[in-house]
């Protein structure tokens, strides 16, 4: 009992860092149900080259993000020990990180449009889909380096600012929608495509936003970013590397393989793809709150080792895996009790809401395996532990999960039948277990060494 009020001391720590990260990521997850929203509204051509230009870019984005969220437990560590100069420095080679590895997307658009010719599509949607990603992969360096700055300044406790921007640009993305999509005020009528250039614009604002911030706040005086700037140092970045590029793949494993199995599951039509993408959505959704309180792990992990108290950073991890596990029996009980009520704002037809009221079964099962696998995965970022992570990520969804539910839902085993969409989200449910035990048990290997 004589650790409770240390807990509780801590989880309001970690509560105040992690609010203003999940809020910027519910702002970015809205970002794409408007965007799909409202080019549904100038017809169903249009909403699907958004659907199909998110299915590129999303992968991508969230790849290199992760990559570049290296930055986090680096400026985390040299904040605690009172580093101030390594901060500036560690952030500057992480912008031009941010910067250079927007370059790579671009540098594969030429491939985009043969790809999608050879499966087949349309070539209307196909230009159409191609004039949407042209938008985001001009908005793609300001995104990229706006990530840089604010796990930057989330580091060192200012997480606030990457909240507020992130919901005005959301606001800027949404006018820009209505100018773009249908031609108000001048401006061309690009249909769905408009999408990708409004939020191209939200992006560029959002970040000179930001810059201005940092710039402007006595908040930053202490860690000043704006002078001092010199070219891309290969030492620092071959270190943000080392970090960064296991993070990527980590995520890269995890994002392909849930949407891997929407191509999987499309032999059993529309009704199944449909129930599965309402569920994945919500999922994703929920899934905002443990993933923003990984970041806040990451983050106060990597302060408390700079400090030198591996003791306290233990303490910190359990606490935060703690906490996660709470969140995660709350959400479970509200998609058991309201599951078939929440379906019902998704779709009018009673047959997708019934198989997807089926699957939001395995979203509510999977919340403690999620919150614990993605919650020790952030605290061993934090103590930059990041190879062997991915490792799991990639055996336990593409080794095992994957193949799984590939077998359960084309064949069956022995006398159970084609569990067909069921059959690949128990394969999930199934990775999300293994991962969860995998990344639990390393941590606490990785807590007791460093003590």
């Amino acid at each position: 009992m004589h650790r409770l009020p240390r807990f509780l001391s801590e989880s309001r720590i970690l509560s105040a860092l992690a609010l203003p990260i999940i809020a910027s990521q519910v702002a970015y997850t809205l970002l794409g149900l408007i965007d799909t929203l409202m080019a549904g509204r100038a017809g169903a051509v249009e909403q699907a080259a958004v659907a199909l230009g998110v299915a590129f870019w999303l992968p991508a984005f969230i790849t290199l993000m992760s990559v570049v969220q290296a930055l986090s437990p680096s400026v985390a560590h040299h904040f605690g020990a009172g580093d101030h100069a390594a901060v500036v420095e560690d952030t500057h080679q992480g912008i031009w990180l941010a910067g250079l590895a927007s370059l790579l997307p671009v540098a594969l658009m030429p491939g985009v449009a043969p790809l999608m010719a050879w499966a087949q599509i349309d070539p209307l949607l196909i230009g159409k889909t191609t004039l949407f990603l042209w938008g985001m992969m001009v908005g793609l360096p300001a995104a990229m380096i706006f990530r840089a700055i604010a796990f930057y300044s989330a580091s060192i406790n200012r997480p606030q600012p990457m909240m507020f921007l992130a919901f005005a640009g959301l606001g800027v993305n949404t006018l820009f929608n209505w100018l773009l999509i249908w031609g108000h005020w001048g401006f061309p009528a690009l249909g769905g495509a408009g999408c990708g250039w409004a939020s191209a614009i939200g992006m560029w604002v959002a970040l000179a936003a930001l810059v201005a911030w940092t710039a402007w706040s006595p908040e930053y005086r202490a860690c000043y970013l704006w002078r001092g700037w010199r070219a891309p140092h290969w030492l620092i970045q071959k270190r943000l590397l080392k970090i960064g590029l296991p993070m990527g793949g980590a995520a890269l494993a995890e994002v392909t393989a849930f949407a891997s199995v929407a191509i999987f599951v499309g032999r059993f039509g529309a009704e199944q793809i449909a129930a599965h993408q309402i569920a994945l959505n919500i999922a994703s959704l929920l899934f905002m709150l443990p993933m923003g309180l990984a970041a806040a792990l990451t983050i106060r992990i990597g302060q408390q080792l700079g400090a030198g108290n591996p003791r306290a950073a233990r303490f910190i991890a359990w606490t935060g895996v703690a906490i996660g596990l709470l969140v995660a029996m709350l959400l479970m009980l509200l998609v058991l009790l309201g599951r078939e009520l929440i379906v019902t704002f998704f779709s009018p037809d009673p047959s997708v809401r019934e198989v997807a009221a089926g699957l939001m079964l395995f979203a509510a099962l999977w919340q403690l395996a999620d919150a614990t696998q993605v919650l020790a995965i952030g605290a061993l970022r934090g103590y930059q532990v990041t190879f062997g992570p991915m490792l799991v990520m990639f055996v336990a969804f593409w080794l095992i999960g994957l193949p799984l539910g590939v077998r359960l839902g084309y064949h069956g085993i022995g006398s159970v039948p084609a569990l067909q969409v069921y059959g690949f989200w128990t394969g999930l449910v199934t990775a999300l277990i293994l991962a969860a035990i995998a990344l639990a048990a390393w941590l606490r290997v990785v807590a007791r060494e460093r003590i």
